[in-house]
């Protein structure tokens, strides 16, 4: 089956379609292997920083409290232990011009610090219908002393600068979620007392909720013993009915696919980022950056969708693909135009090179300017101009090189019946030699007496002799008369009635000769009575032609074989006459050229390449038929020649 060839235009258009998928396919991986973990690498560093701003801004949200706390401090320590100038002067400062963030303050003294008969004389106010309303109930002297709580505590060893925050609670009367700043009081260098401030945790959501909702995304924090701080209040209820918070672990619990991000959280030392497969609340992948507030210890975490990551690495990828692509689609049509230029210039090349070799024109390509193209052309013209001189001179010496052909052929019969002579011719002249022996002998006789059986003797001797004499000159005579028949058909164009038993019987037994020099033999079945009126000098060349052909290229190498000629009656009186062997057989692929002119397996060990040339153009032509080869490779060829009983009558010109 043939093979399917790509012409080159359809090459260049096949390369440049790869070329095209292979750059797209190198950004495409580029970009997803190095280009896009760069810039979520960069995106990353961008939520840290992001993350930082969320602790600035919770940070200065606490700063207000903290600043709150310490002007109370500051104030408590300063000024005289009065209870009215106390309950005066804090509440307006506590209420800190109506924020609502602020739940609440106090001062809370030492034991017998601020009057020495007093173990437990605080100054408390709460946030009431949007007033600070007093509460007296830690004096009570039945209760347990403040004194003795955590948080007060806590500021006996706490700086002076800095709040100690509590962890996060329920408070009992209102039921809000708070934190406490509790700040440590100094007087002339020792402690004497707290200052608190309650802060409500509404404004630290509210800054999460609307910094989360900026970043595309959500946030949330917990206190540093784990209670949830802040969440999307749609995902989860954080208060428990008993007014507790809910802990980071229980939260992992109703949502399992944030559960090992919040119990990371829960344990955070250093800032961390998180991948999420799947974010329940934004429903897709996100990456969670988690960090610890430095004065709180809270843990806060800053949820964002992943596309919003990836999306510039994305758009960076899609804009190099339609950057590049379009660069290279531009590239692919320029080089189309040149190539397409390029292509019709070898076609118009390779189209005047056809007209050349069929012979439609003779007029030289045009050379055009000397590029590449231009050079090509000069070298068909130079190449042209050479083999229109050999093909000239090659018709020049056709006819010879026929006639050479035909020369030889019949060289090589008469080199055949010379060999073939000398037997009887040698016969002959033994049986002569022999008679005159016998002639000499008997005149010796006649000089004495001759006896009737000498006398008998020599008439049997001569009579033996010339008997041998005649038959061996008779077999020469029949080899000369074949020959000479032969001979005068092959240099005679004449046409005559004739045998086509006889014809093949002169023809086999002229080849005999030579094929007795061999070891194959040649086999005849062809009925007598086949009469034509054709051109037997052509038909023998023929025959002739066919048997050195099998003799020369079916049997090589081989050390036996048979060659056939049969004939056959067909309808319209045509007649087939077949050479076959059953010899090496011709290969299919060279089987379409062994008519042609000098074609040849054998050049320079026999063969000519002209003998199945002339074959072939004596059959068509003079004889008025057609030849057809029926070949098969290791089983034997068959040349099958079907002919006209009547030859066409040839019309000389002039």
């Amino acid at each position: 089956m043939a093979r399917t060839v790509l012409m080159i235009r359809q090459q260049i258009n096949l390369g440049f379609a790869l070329v095209l998928i292979m750059a797209l396919l190198i950004i495409f991986v580029v970009v997803d292997l190095r280009v896009k973990p760069d810039l979520i690498q960069q995106q990353q560093q961008q939520l840290a920083v992001n993350q930082d701003q969320l602790i600035s801004l919770i940070s200065a949200k606490l700063g207000q409290t903290e600043l709150l706390a310490s002007t109370i401090a500051l104030a408590a320590s300063q000024l005289p232990k009065d209870e009215a100038l106390f309950k005066a002067l804090f509440p307006p400062i506590i209420n800190n011009r109506g924020d609502s963030v602020i739940a609440g303050g106090g001062i809370w003294p030492e034991p017998g610090a601020f009057t020495e008969e007093a173990q437990r004389r605080s100054f408390f106010w709460a946030r009431s219908a949007g007033n600070m309303r007093y509460l007296d109930d830690y004096n009570d002297p039945d209760g347990v002393g403040y004194h003795t709580q955590q948080w007060y505590q806590v500021g006996r060893n706490a700086p002076i600068d800095r709040c100690s925050w509590s962890k996060a609670y329920t408070d009992p009367f209102t039921d809000i979620p708070m934190v406490t700043c509790t700040l440590p009081m100094q007087e002339n260098g020792s402690f004497s007392g707290v200052a608190t401030v309650d802060m409500r945790l509404d404004g630290i959501k509210e800054i999460l909720a609307r910094y989360g909702s900026e970043q595309g995304g959500y946030a949330f924090a917990l206190d540093s013993t784990g209670q949830m701080l802040s969440f999307p209040l749609s995902e989860a209820q954080l208060e428990h009915s008993a007014g507790s918070l809910m802990t980071a672990r229980e939260l992992g619990q109703q949502l399992p696919w944030l559960s090992e991000t919040l119990n990371r959280a829960a344990d955070l030392q250093s800032p961390t980022v998180v991948a999420l497969r799947n974010d329940g609340i934004l429903g897709e992948a996100a990456y969670v950056n988690l960090v610890k507030h430095p004065q709180t210890g809270w843990r806060i975490g800053l949820v964002v969708p992943q596309s919003r990551m990836t999306a510039s690495a994305e758009s960076m990828g899609l804009f190099l693909m339609l950057a590049i692509g379009a660069l290279l689609v531009i590239v692919g049509i320029v080089a189309a135009i040149i190539s397409r230029n390029l292509l019709g210039l070898i076609q118009q090349t390779t189209q005047q090179i056809r007209e050349l070799t069929h012979g439609e024109t003779a007029q030289a390509l045009d050379t055009g300017t000397m590029n590449e193209i231009g050079e090509l052309r000069k070298a068909v013209n130079a190449y042209g101009d050479k083999l229109k001189s050999l093909l000239t001179h090659l018709e020049n010496v056709k006819d010879e090189l026929v006639q050479s052909e035909k020369l030889a052929s019949l060289g090589s019969l008469v080199s055949g019946i010379a060999h073939e002579l000398n037997t009887p011719i040698g016969n002959a002249m033994m049986s002569s030699t022999a008679i005159a022996d016998a002639k000499r002998h008997f005149s010796r006789q006649l000089s004495h007496q001759v006896t009737r059986n000498d006398l008998n003797n020599f008439i049997e001797d001569v009579g033996e002799g010339a008997e041998i004499i005649e038959r061996n000159m008779a077999r020469a005579a029949e080899l000369i008369g074949a020959f000479k028949q032969l001979a005068v058909d092959q240099e005679s164009a004449n046409r005559r009635e004739f045998d086509l038993y006889s014809l093949v019987k002169e023809v086999n037994l002229s080849m005999r000769p030579t094929l007795q020099r061999t070891p194959y033999r040649l086999d005849v079945d062809v009925p007598e009575g086949l009469h034509f009126d054709s051109y037997p000098g052509a038909l023998s060349q023929v025959l002739i032609n066919l048997i050195n052909n099998a003799v020369v290229h079916a049997f090589s190498e081989r050390s036996q074989g048979c060659i056939q000629i049969t004939a056959r009656v067909r309808p319209n009186n045509w007649v087939s006459l077949s050479v076959s062997d059953d010899g090496c057989g011709i290969p299919l692929e060279l089987q379409k050229h062994i008519f042609d002119p000098f074609y040849t397996t054998k050049l320079g060990q026999g063969g000519s390449g002209l003998g199945l040339h002339i074959t072939f153009n004596l059959i068509t032509g003079v004889l008025g038929g057609r030849i057809d080869v029926d070949s098969v490779e290791g089983r034997g060829s068959r040349f099958t020649v079907t002919l006209p009983k009547s030859a066409p009558r040839i019309v000389e010109s002039g």
